[in-house]
């Protein structure tokens, strides 16, 4: 009947035609395909896409009906989404391939257009096919030679782009730990493609010397992120770092933030599907979940039990059927003992390692992911690909790489996920579509393999030492796994900051980056920061987030990595506890003092929590390898209240005042003729501010103007200043609330005739010294610890 139809329709009897389409039920998609010909063959574009698209919505997977409406589309000059219906065709014939092959000739890869038309020309005899596809592959060509180097067993990610640069460039894929054969590569190519940061870019790196004339590009796949390969690497002969995703890059840079990374251009650069091969279809809510992994602790596979054993509780017909190798054969005898202990060998099967992943998913309704960590996951995009359901684990970056109603928190929320009604396979074939084909992947490669990102510097290759050089790299036989790194991993320093003023943190990281090589030093903040409040830097690390456990970790790896690491004021409680139970890193560690962390002892006996927090803090300062202070009065109370043994450093912080803001202005005439006194410096209720603001009180009635900088500090404190100095003063009282730029409080500082220090101990430094260096008169207590320090410098204290 149809074919009948259809010959109506090419002799022009659309009249006949239409009569039989008639009596073809609603229900059948062949009946909008041919009413969407007829509306074509019109030219009635609209209609006819009208047609189409409710026979699609019928059967989503009809050749026929995806053929013509991708024609259509491209008729209608809507190319791409052309391409997105063609590419679900599953047997797809030679006219398909040759009209995908134009679409993306033109609209993105010609590379790419390559592998579309090469099977147009498998699939037919047609001369004219062939003749085509050696004429575009002809102008496409070029003379460049690209070696593509990997470890054997991690190639996977590899070999779809590899067979398709093949098509248009001199190719070389060595699969391989022989030093020589890569050797030999790299001496061959243009172009060097180093697939993972693993040992094999190490020693392309550092003992090939060839490398340096080549231009070279490191593809970061995720797991090798953990090791300290990357810092083994010689990234001054690498041009292009490529990650497979941003958070990958972000965590990078997290893990290895002393990397030196100038040299070399970072790109991003999505995982692509081969949609050809992960052919579409329409999959609905059911009861079969697959897992395709490697069984290791990343994958989390004691995630997958919990899963399908609630399953199992709610319905019987659930199984998991999971797809991998075991990487760790614990798993193994795990999953054998855990599936008759919960009554479940029926529910939970294993396959092992598949080979026919598109045959393996065809029945699945899920995909499940547990991994705690991943870089671009390919079991996510196949499946998606397929119009599967994807069940994600809500791991760093997932929620930057899927649509976040597919990602789980518990094993509650999993099995809620699975269970909803909610499902759309062409939602999720959509997405890959857009976002991580093969062809876009192609695109964005052959983009960074085309451009010269920069000249390679001169001089820059690690020599080869006068015994090195006995050795030629051309008969290196040995695994390169075996081969590691001579050179010293540059030294690292962190600096830890926490409950320190942001108007002093700043000015010493630009100070340190100024100064020092930036890659030596890593500056980690804690405590309820916002990161928008800090100046960029790649070397900064805020750890403000809800997950104090998480935080420590990482604190304690940077720490544990660190050659030196300087504490910029201990206040911070779960720091001091989390350096006692790792005492063995106080010797390379620098305690800066900032002052109120010195002078808790003056605090003892307060409460039984405070007392067994300052023996803590006791034991631990005790074992301090350095201190740091200003004021050599301050080492000397802590030699004699926690007996430290810790060497003593003269240092100050950078002042945030502007000094040769200060030079300009100090000889200037006032702008007021009032008495400007200031007391305190910030609204610490160590400033004692009360007691001075009652004591001058005599005075109020004369010319005078008094300011208390209050933007920083206990701001209960700062109220309750406020309110007293209002109520004596009036107007009078100027309180500074909020933060000024250096050169605004430069000029509050030059208007001040006298300054009022009512501290106890040290306290103020910066506001002193700027006000001395302005001949300010400046009055503090007697037994005011900085008392011995200006006496040293000879500055007179009365």
């Amino acid at each position: 009947m149809y074919e009948e139809i259809f010959e109506m329709i090419n002799k022009g009897d659309i009249n006949k035609a239409q009569e039989q389409i008639e009596k073809i039920s609603d229900d059948d998609p062949k009946k909008y395909n041919l009413n969407g010909l007829i509306h074509f063959n019109k030219k009635e574009l609209e209609k006819a896409k009208e047609q189409f698209e409710k026979g699609l919505k019928i059967n989503p997977v009809d050749s026929d009906l995806l053929f013509n409406y991708g024609y259509l589309l491209k008729e209608m000059n809507q190319e791409m989404e052309a391409w997105r219906y063609l590419m679900r065709i599953h047997d797809k014939d030679w006219a398909t391939y040759d009209l995908l092959g134009d679409i993306e000739f033109k609209n993105r890869s010609e590379l790419a257009s390559l592998r579309f038309y090469l099977k147009a020309a498998e699939l037919t005899d047609t001369p004219q096919m062939k003749k085509k596809f050696l004429e575009i592959k002809n102008k496409i060509k070029k003379d460049t030679k690209i070696a593509f180097l990997c470890l054997p067993g991690l190639d996977n990610f590899l070999k779809d782009i590899v067979e398709t640069f093949s098509l248009g460039y001199d190719v070389k894929l060595v699969v391989s730990t022989d030093g020589n054969e890569i050797t030999q590569a790299i001496k061959w190519a243009d172009i060097v493609w180093l697939e993972w940061a693993n040992d094999l870019a190490v020693f392309a790196t550092n003992k090939v010397p060839e490398i340096e004339n080549k231009k070279v590009i490191c593809r970061l796949n995720g797991s090798e992120i953990f090791s300290k390969l990357p810092e083994k690497i010689n990234w001054e002969n690498v041009n292009q770092l490529i990650f497979v995703s941003e958070p990958m890059k972000e965590l990078f840079y997290h893990v290895h933030f002393f990397l030196d990374l100038q040299s070399c251009k970072e790109e991003i650069v999505y995982s692509g599907v081969d949609l050809d091969k992960f052919k579409f279809s329409i999959h609905k809510p059911g009861y079969n979940l697959a897992v395709l992994a490697h069984i290791n602790y990343r994958k989390n596979p004691a995630a997958w039990i919990q899963i399908i054993g609630k399953l199992k509780n709610l319905d019987n017909k659930y199984k998991l059927h999971v797809g991998g190798d075991f990487q760790d054969p614990l798993y193994k005898e795990y999953f054998e003992y855990i599936k008759k202990e919960m009554k479940m060998e029926d529910n939970f099967i294993l396959y092992g390692l598949i080979n026919e992943v598109e045959k393996f998913l065809e029945d699945k309704n899920y995909i499940i992911s547990a991994s705690i960590h991943e870089g671009h996951p390919y079991n996510i995009l196949e499946s998606m690909a397929r119009g599967i359901k994807p069940i994600i684990l809500n791991y760093s970056g997932s929620k930057e790489q899927w649509p976040n109603e597919l990602i789980y928190n518990t094993i509650d929320e999993a099995v809620e996920k699975i269970t909803e009604e909610n499902y759309d396979s062409e939602s999720y074939r959509r997405f890959i579509e857009d976002k991580y084909s093969l062809e876009q992947q192609v695109y964005e490669i052959e983009e960074i393999l085309n451009t010269d990102n920069r000249e390679r510097i001169k001089g820059q290759a690690i020599l080869l030492n006068a015994k090195e050089k006995d050795n030629n790299p051309d008969v290196i036989n040995t695994n390169v796994s075996e081969i590691y790194l001579r050179k010293k991993v540059k030294t690292m320093i962190v600096h830890i900051f926490n409950s320190i003023s942001h108007t002093y943190s700043e000015p010493f990281f630009d100070f340190i980056e100024k100064n020092f090589p930036k890659n030596n030093h890593c500056f980690i903040v804690l405590g309820n920061y916002e990161k928008q409040r800090f100046k960029r830097r790649k070397n900064l690390v805020i750890l403000n987030s809800q997950n104090e456990a998480e935080n420590l970790r990482t604190l304690l790896f940077k720490m544990k990595r660190a050659e030196k690491i300087f504490i910029h004021s201990l206040f911070f409680s779960e720091l001091v506890l989390l350096l006692f139970l790792n005492s063995h890193l106080l010797k390379k560690s620098y305690w800066v003092l900032w002052g109120g962390d010195l002078y808790y002892y003056k605090f003892r006996n307060k409460n039984l929590k405070f007392d067994s927090y300052e023996l803590t803090r006791e034991r631990l300062i005790k074992d301090f390898g350095h201190i740091v202070a200003l004021v050599p009065g301050d080492y000397y109370l802590a030699k004699k209240w926690y007996k430290t043994r810790a060497q003593y450093h003269y240092a100050f912080y950078p002042n945030p005042i502007d000094y040769r803001y200060l030079d300009k202005i100090k000889n200037s005439k006032k702008k007021i003729d009032r008495i400007v006194i200031q007391v305190g410096n910030s609204a610490d209720p160590t400033n004692k501010h009360i007691e001075i603001l009652n004591k001058l009180s005599r005075f109020k009635e004369k010319n005078i103007e008094i300011i208390t900088p209050l933007s920083y500090g206990n701001q209960q404190w700062a109220k309750k200043v406020t309110e007293a100095g209002k109520k004596l003063y009036r107007e009078k009282y100027k309180p500074l609330l909020e933060f000024l730029p250096p050169v605004e409080y430069g000029k509050a500082l030059n208007s001040v005739d006298i300054a009022i220090f009512n501290h106890d101990r040290k306290q103020a430094i910066g506001n002193i010294l700027a006000l001395l260096y302005l001949r300010k008169k400046s009055f503090y207590k007697k037994r005011y610890n900085n008392m011995g320090f200006f006496q040293e410098k000879r500055v007179k204290c009365v």
